[in-house]
């Protein structure tokens, strides 16, 4: 077995989710066959990163922590939550000052702060705001640390350890000239649940696309270095006015 990060054979292999535990990761893509444990722990804050952009979603929807632990909102200056036994609690400094919840200091909510448009609605007991999304450097790379243990899972991972994903190695690890890699992204209408699909290949390309479903939001990723695969479906998109959205990495 080799491991797909380091390229060294596993000696301590680790249980890797190929989309983060705490998101959901279906059974079917979990393996200890793809990275060893010292790969797989340095990669945790790269996980991290894709994690703080749901972690609103994964207390709405009960994604537990690893261990069973229940979800909780940590990742924002604005916003905190708590699990009580009524079920979740959510906590936000609509402003002007500096608040204190569940025992942590809350800013206003700001543009700057991620969490800004607070609104509420008492009567109805519903409240709402809008979060910046997908502005941290790691997103990007979080998601195609997806890809590649997706390529492993179909298609091995002595193929996914070749130097032809050596650019997906590069994003992921913050190592050497990385190619500025970009995702198509879009709301699902399916529910909120997390999934991969099977690879994508357009016949006389040499790499896969994927699509990932994240707790209703899903994304398209093209592991081809070029992305021609991406820029076909986004031009088909316009085309047809379909509401897709391209992130790229933020510097």
């Amino acid at each position: 077995m080799v491991c797909i990060w380091g390229k060294n054979e596993i000696t301590r292999p680790a249980e890797e989710h190929a989309i983060p535990e705490s998101l959901g990761c279906p059974p079917d893509l979990i393996r200890t066959d793809i990275a060893c444990r010292s790969c797989n722990n340095k990669l945790g804050i790269v996980d991290q990163a894709l994690l703080k952009q749901f972690e609103g979603f994964t207390v709405m929807y009960g994604i537990p922590r690893k261990g069973g632990r229940p979800p909780t909102i940590d990742g924002w200056r604005a916003i905190a939550s708590e699990q009580r036994a009524d079920g979740p609690h959510i906590y936000i400094n609509a402003g002007p000052g500096m608040i204190e919840a569940r025992g942590k200091r809350l800013h206003p909510a700001a543009q700057s702060n991620g969490i800004h448009d607070v609104w509420m609605d008492p009567e109805a007991g519903r409240l709402g705001y809008k979060q910046v999304f997908g502005d941290d450097p790691r997103f990007i790379p979080a998601l195609y640390k997806i890809g590649l243990n997706l390529v492993a899972i179909h298609f091995g991972s002595e193929v996914a350890a070749r130097e032809s994903y050596d650019h997906i190695r590069a994003l992921v690890l913050g190592k050497g000239q990385a190619p500025n890699m970009s995702v198509l992204m879009s709301a699902s209408t399916n529910g909120a649940f997390t999934a991969a699909s099977g690879p994508i290949l357009k016949p006389g390309r040499l790499y896969p696309m994927f699509q990932v479903q994240i707790l209703g939001v899903w994304f398209l990723l093209d592991l081809d270095p070029d992305q021609r695969g991406l820029r076909d479906i986004q031009s088909a998109s316009i085309l047809h006015s379909e509401p897709l959205f391209r992130l790229r990495r933020a510097a």
